[in-house]
C-alpha cells in the first residue's frame, strides 16, 4: 500500500539520506551543496516557509520524498503548485508510486490552475511519465541569479549599495 505523509523530524536521518543522494544524481542540474540540502530540510520541517516536504511509504516503508511549494502567477492568473522535488529508491520505482504521489497531491490543492515541474534532459524515464500524465513542455529557458552570489560579485567590486528606489 502508498501512503503520504508530510515530513516528520523523527525521520531526518533518512529524509537528509535521501535528499543528498537525490541532490548529488543526475535527475538535478547540478549536484547541491550538502548545507544547502540540509537548509532545505530544515527550513521544511520548520513550517516557516511555503514549501512542504512530503514523505512517501510502500508497504509501511519510507522509501521517497517529494518537495511542494505553491505561488500565484500572472500567466494563468492563479495559484501554481509547484512539483519541486520528487525521489523514489531505485528498488521502489515503477511501483505506481510517482503516479499516486502526484494524484495526491493535485486532490490536494483543489483550488490550483497549474501544476508545474522541471526535469533534467537525462531524466527520460521521468519525462516519459510526465507526458503520459498530461504534462507538456513550456519552451522558456530558465534563467536564475542567486542572492549570494550577487552580493558576492558587489562586494568584491566595492559596488554594496543601498537601493534608494521606493518602489518595493
Amino acid at each position: 500500500m502508498i501512503v503520504f505523509k508530510y515530513f516528520e523530524e523523527e525521520h531526518y536521518d533518512n529524509l537528509l539520506e535521501m535528499m543528498l543522494d537525490f541532490y548529488s544524481s543526475d535527475a538535478v542540474d547540478h549536484p547541491i551543496e550538502r548545507e544547502i540540502i540540509v537548509r532545505l530540510l530544515e527550513d521544511i520541517l520548520s513550517g516557516e516557509h511555503p514549501i512542504k516536504g512530503v514523505e512517501a511509504y510502500y508497504d509501511d516503508k519510507l522509501v521517497g520524498f517529494g518537495v511542494v511549494t505553491t505561488y500565484y502567477t500572472s500567466e494563468v492568473a492563479g495559484t501554481t503548485v509547484q512539483l519541486e522535488d520528487l525521489f523514489i529508491q531505485a528498488e521502489y520505482r515503477s511501483k505506481g508510486i510517482a503516479k499516486a504521489y502526484f494524484k495526491q497531491v493535485m486532490e490536494s490543492h483543489p483550488d490550483a490552475v497549474r501544476f508545474r515541474l522541471e526535469v533534467s534532459p537525462s531524466n527520460v524515464k521521468a519525462i516519459k511519465l510526465y507526458d503520459a500524465m498530461g504534462f507538456r513542455r513550456l519552451d522558456y529557458h530558465q534563467m536564475v541569479l542567486n542572492r549570494y552570489t550577487l552580493r558576492t560579485k558587489e562586494t568584491e567590486k566595492g559596488e554594496m549599495k543601498k537601493n534608494d528606489s521606493n518602489c518595493m
